[in-house]
């Protein structure tokens, strides 16, 4: 039996390891940026990243003019959030990205609400956390995770099944110590599993790990940064997890990180045909 491989689902417990070779991450700037740091400047740098506060206050003074005033003198150029520390900035920044993707979703013919146009230095990928069965001790060894890729779902020593979503980017700060879960640069990510026919867990998707604190470490001179493993756990709703094998589904991820804008990744998949014991 495998060792317990649900500690990503505690904080305090994280699995955290130096893995070698360097990924293939999808290009979201024309700058590659750098691995521990997102404020760099430039036009893909630390510079666009006020940009998301000032699209808000453009798309709530067109959407929602009673609350204008209130937005611009928070949010807006001179703002009370600029005049902050650095941890309120990035409280600021991450409520106005979050506010404008949700406007530009509900209202996406309205231009001062876009947002796919303000990107940052964040780069990232997901792919499967791949263990060994004949080494119960060994850490995963990640795959980088391609469309149409399959995903094998894998029993931990706690007899609970998981999809293993192992996790790297570069182009932005994270804390010094991985496990710092209060600081503010610690990255969080939003994962949504759907399997069409086994959609019975949280939110009415198959799986959700909703706003989780991700302790990435660095692993190589490139600024490559990983986490090991999200466990996404198949629902206990699933009666007969045989049946998933074999069938298709996709798979979201959205990351955020200090004083940069949300970057979502989208795949699709198949369930591998076997489970892994």
């Amino acid at each position: 039996m495998m060792r317990s491989v649900f500690v990503s689902y505690w904080r305090g417990a994280a699995l955290l390891g130096l893995l070698a070779g360097c990924p293939t991450l999808p290009q979201t700037t024309d700058s590659g940026g750098s691995g521990d740091s997102g404020d760099s400047g430039g036009e893909t740098g630390a510079s666009e990243i006020p940009a998301v506060c000032a699209r808000w206050t453009l798309c709530t003074a067109e959407i929602d003019p009673a609350t204008a005033a209130e937005m611009a003198a928070k949010y807006g150029e001179d703002g009370s959030c600029w005049q902050a520390e650095e941890a309120v900035q990035a409280g600021c920044i991450a409520f106005c990205d979050a506010q404008l993707r949700q406007y530009g979703d509900a209202f996406p013919d309205t231009q001062a609400c876009r947002y796919d146009d303000i990107v940052g230095t964040v780069e990232f990928a997901l792919g499967e956390a791949v263990f060994d069965p004949e080494d119960v001790l060994a850490d995963p060894v990640y795959r980088e995770l391609k469309q149409g890729d399959t995903l094998t779902i894998v029993r931990g020593g706690q007899g609970l099944l998981m999809l293993p979503l192992g996790v790297r980017g570069r182009g932005f700060e994270v804390p010094v110590d991985p496990n710092d879960w209060d600081d503010p640069r610690m990255p969080h990510i939003d994962v949504w599993m759907d399997i069409e026919g086994f959609n019975v867990g949280l939110g009415g998707h198959f799986a959700r790990v909703p706003d989780y604190p991700i302790g990435f470490v660095p692993i190589d001179d490139k600024g490559t940064l990983e986490h090991l493993y999200i466990a996404v756990l198949v629902p206990d709703g699933v009666s007969d997890p045989q049946g998933l094998t074999g069938q298709q589904g996709t798979l979201r991820a959205e990351l955020h990180t200090y004083k940069q804008p949300t970057v979502a990744r989208e795949y699709s998949f198949v369930v591998a045909p076997e489970i892994q014991e």
